[in-house]
Protein backbone atom coordinates (compact mmCIF):
# COMPACT_ATOMS: atom_id res chain seq x y z
CA UNK A 1 0.00 0.00 0.00
CA UNK A 2 2.89 2.33 0.81
CA UNK A 3 4.12 2.33 -2.80
CA UNK A 4 0.66 3.28 -4.04
CA UNK A 5 0.38 6.03 -1.43
CA UNK A 6 3.83 7.46 -2.16
CA UNK A 7 3.87 7.13 -5.95
CA UNK A 8 0.25 6.79 -6.97
CA UNK A 9 -1.29 3.92 -8.88
CA UNK A 10 0.19 4.77 -12.29
CA UNK A 11 3.78 5.28 -11.11
CA UNK A 12 3.98 2.45 -8.57
CA UNK A 13 5.51 -0.64 -10.13
CA UNK A 14 5.21 -4.27 -9.19
CA UNK A 15 8.96 -4.20 -8.51
CA UNK A 16 8.44 -1.35 -5.99
CA UNK A 17 5.68 -3.27 -4.28
CA UNK A 18 7.65 -6.53 -4.19
CA UNK A 19 10.71 -4.78 -2.76
CA UNK A 20 8.68 -3.10 0.00
CA UNK A 21 7.06 -6.41 0.88
CA UNK A 22 10.32 -8.35 0.83
CA UNK A 23 9.01 -10.55 -1.98
CA UNK A 24 10.05 -11.42 -5.48
CA UNK A 25 8.09 -10.03 -8.41
CA UNK A 26 7.27 -13.62 -9.30
CA UNK A 27 5.64 -14.12 -5.88
CA UNK A 28 3.62 -10.94 -6.30
CA UNK A 29 2.46 -11.97 -9.78
CA UNK A 30 1.56 -15.42 -8.51
CA UNK A 31 -0.85 -13.87 -5.99
CA UNK A 32 -1.98 -10.93 -8.13
CA UNK A 33 -2.08 -11.29 -11.94
CA UNK A 34 -1.82 -7.52 -12.44
CA UNK A 35 -1.32 -4.29 -10.55
CA UNK A 36 -5.04 -3.54 -10.55
CA UNK A 37 -5.73 -6.77 -8.65
CA UNK A 38 -3.05 -5.86 -6.13
CA UNK A 39 -4.46 -2.35 -5.70
CA UNK A 40 -7.95 -3.78 -5.27
CA UNK A 41 -6.75 -6.19 -2.58
CA UNK A 42 -4.93 -3.38 -0.77
CA UNK A 43 -8.09 -1.25 -0.71
CA UNK A 44 -10.31 -4.16 0.32
CA UNK A 45 -8.03 -5.05 3.23
CA UNK A 46 -8.25 -1.51 4.60
CA UNK A 47 -11.77 -0.34 3.84
CA UNK A 48 -12.76 -1.09 7.45
CA UNK A 49 -10.69 1.98 8.36
CA UNK A 50 -13.13 4.23 6.50
CA UNK A 51 -16.51 3.03 7.81
CA UNK A 52 -17.41 0.50 10.48
CA UNK A 53 -20.39 -0.95 8.63
CA UNK A 54 -22.44 -3.08 8.69
CA UNK A 55 -23.26 -2.73 12.39
CA UNK A 56 -24.49 -5.42 14.77
CA UNK A 57 -28.20 -6.18 14.48
CA UNK A 58 -30.40 -4.46 17.07
CA UNK A 59 -27.61 -2.20 18.29
CA UNK A 60 -29.08 0.05 20.98
CA UNK A 61 -26.86 3.12 21.14
CA UNK A 62 -27.60 6.78 20.61
CA UNK A 63 -27.44 7.65 16.92
CA UNK A 64 -24.67 10.25 17.31
CA UNK A 65 -22.50 7.87 19.33
CA UNK A 66 -23.00 5.18 16.70
CA UNK A 67 -22.15 7.61 13.89
CA UNK A 68 -18.92 8.47 15.69
CA UNK A 69 -18.08 4.76 15.63
CA UNK A 70 -19.29 4.22 12.07
CA UNK A 71 -17.03 7.00 10.79
CA UNK A 72 -14.13 5.60 12.85
CA UNK A 73 -13.51 8.91 14.59
CA UNK A 74 -11.83 7.24 17.57
CA UNK A 75 -9.08 5.40 15.68
CA UNK A 76 -5.60 5.36 17.19
CA UNK A 77 -3.14 7.73 15.49
CA UNK A 78 -1.48 5.04 13.35
CA UNK A 79 -4.76 3.65 12.00
CA UNK A 80 -6.17 7.16 11.53
CA UNK A 81 -3.07 8.18 9.55
CA UNK A 82 -3.45 5.06 7.39
CA UNK A 83 -7.15 5.84 6.85
CA UNK A 84 -6.32 9.42 5.87
CA UNK A 85 -3.62 8.23 3.46
CA UNK A 86 -6.02 5.69 1.95
CA UNK A 87 -8.76 8.30 1.50
CA UNK A 88 -6.30 10.75 -0.07
CA UNK A 89 -5.02 8.01 -2.38
CA UNK A 90 -8.49 7.02 -3.55
CA UNK A 91 -9.57 10.65 -4.00
CA UNK A 92 -6.42 11.57 -5.94
CA UNK A 93 -6.24 8.47 -8.11
CA UNK A 94 -9.96 8.51 -8.89
CA UNK A 95 -9.53 11.96 -10.44
CA UNK A 96 -6.41 11.01 -12.38
CA UNK A 97 -7.64 7.62 -13.58
CA UNK A 98 -11.38 7.51 -14.22
CA UNK A 99 -11.17 3.80 -15.05
CA UNK A 100 -9.80 3.15 -11.57
CA UNK A 101 -12.67 5.16 -10.10
CA UNK A 102 -15.10 2.97 -12.05
CA UNK A 103 -13.36 -0.18 -10.84
CA UNK A 104 -13.50 0.86 -7.17
CA UNK A 105 -17.07 2.09 -7.10
CA UNK A 106 -18.91 0.22 -9.85
CA UNK A 107 -17.68 -3.19 -8.72
CA UNK A 108 -18.51 -2.50 -5.08
CA UNK A 109 -14.94 -2.56 -3.78
CA UNK A 110 -15.79 0.71 -2.09
CA UNK A 111 -19.39 0.64 -0.89
CA UNK A 112 -19.22 3.20 1.90
CA UNK A 113 -22.14 5.29 0.69
CA UNK A 114 -24.39 2.30 0.06
CA UNK A 115 -23.64 0.81 3.47
CA UNK A 116 -24.36 4.12 5.19
CA UNK A 117 -27.61 4.52 3.25
CA UNK A 118 -28.68 1.04 4.38
CA UNK A 119 -27.83 1.79 8.02
CA UNK A 120 -29.64 5.14 8.01
CA UNK A 121 -32.72 3.59 6.38
CA UNK A 122 -32.73 0.84 9.03
CA UNK A 123 -32.55 3.46 11.80
CA UNK A 124 -35.47 5.31 10.25
CA UNK A 125 -37.46 2.09 9.84
CA UNK A 126 -37.07 1.25 13.52
CA UNK A 127 -37.99 4.78 14.59
CA UNK A 128 -34.57 5.75 15.92
CA UNK A 129 -34.35 8.66 13.45
CA UNK A 130 -36.89 10.90 11.73
CA UNK A 131 -37.74 9.82 8.20
CA UNK A 132 -35.74 11.59 5.48
CA UNK A 133 -34.15 10.58 2.20
CA UNK A 134 -31.40 8.20 3.37
CA UNK A 135 -29.35 8.78 0.23
CA UNK A 136 -29.31 12.56 0.67
CA UNK A 137 -28.56 12.24 4.38
CA UNK A 138 -25.72 9.77 3.77
CA UNK A 139 -24.20 12.12 1.20
CA UNK A 140 -24.46 15.08 3.56
CA UNK A 141 -22.89 13.17 6.46
CA UNK A 142 -20.07 11.87 4.29
CA UNK A 143 -19.40 15.41 3.04
CA UNK A 144 -19.26 16.65 6.64
CA UNK A 145 -16.94 13.90 7.85
CA UNK A 146 -14.69 13.33 4.87
CA UNK A 147 -14.48 17.04 4.12
CA UNK A 148 -12.99 17.51 7.58
CA UNK A 149 -10.74 14.44 7.33
CA UNK A 150 -9.37 15.47 3.93
CA UNK A 151 -8.36 19.09 4.48
CA UNK A 152 -7.46 21.23 1.49
CA UNK A 153 -4.19 22.22 3.15
CA UNK A 154 -1.57 20.04 4.78
CA UNK A 155 -1.64 20.30 8.56
CA UNK A 156 1.32 21.96 10.28
CA UNK A 157 2.45 19.34 12.75
CA UNK A 158 0.60 16.33 14.06
CA UNK A 159 -3.18 16.18 13.85
CA UNK A 160 -4.95 16.46 17.21
CA UNK A 161 -7.17 13.42 16.62
CA UNK A 162 -9.30 13.93 19.73
CA UNK A 163 -10.08 17.54 18.84
CA UNK A 164 -10.72 16.57 15.22
CA UNK A 165 -13.11 13.79 16.30
CA UNK A 166 -14.93 16.12 18.69
CA UNK A 167 -15.34 18.79 15.99
CA UNK A 168 -16.66 16.30 13.45
CA UNK A 169 -19.01 14.80 16.04
CA UNK A 170 -20.34 18.29 16.81
CA UNK A 171 -20.97 18.85 13.10
CA UNK A 172 -22.81 15.54 12.84
CA UNK A 173 -24.86 16.67 15.84
CA UNK A 174 -25.85 19.79 13.92
CA UNK A 175 -26.93 17.64 10.95
CA UNK A 176 -29.00 15.44 13.27
CA UNK A 177 -30.59 18.49 14.91
CA UNK A 178 -31.39 19.82 11.45
CA UNK A 179 -33.39 16.71 10.59
CA UNK A 180 -35.27 16.81 13.88
CA UNK A 181 -33.33 14.17 15.82
CA UNK A 182 -34.25 14.44 19.52
CA UNK A 183 -31.66 16.46 21.43
CA UNK A 184 -30.94 13.84 24.09
CA UNK A 185 -29.59 11.64 21.29
CA UNK A 186 -27.44 14.44 19.86
CA UNK A 187 -25.38 15.09 23.01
Amino acid sequence: MTSFIEKGFARATTADIAQRGGLSKRDVYRAFPDKTDLFTAAILSRRHLILDLPRPAREERPVLETLRQIFRLDLEDRDAAERDALMNLVARESLLLPELNALLYDTGIIRSRELLIDWLAAQMDRGAMPRHDASDLAGMMMDVVFGALLPRRRPHGPVDRRSQADQITARLGIVLAGIGQPREDAD
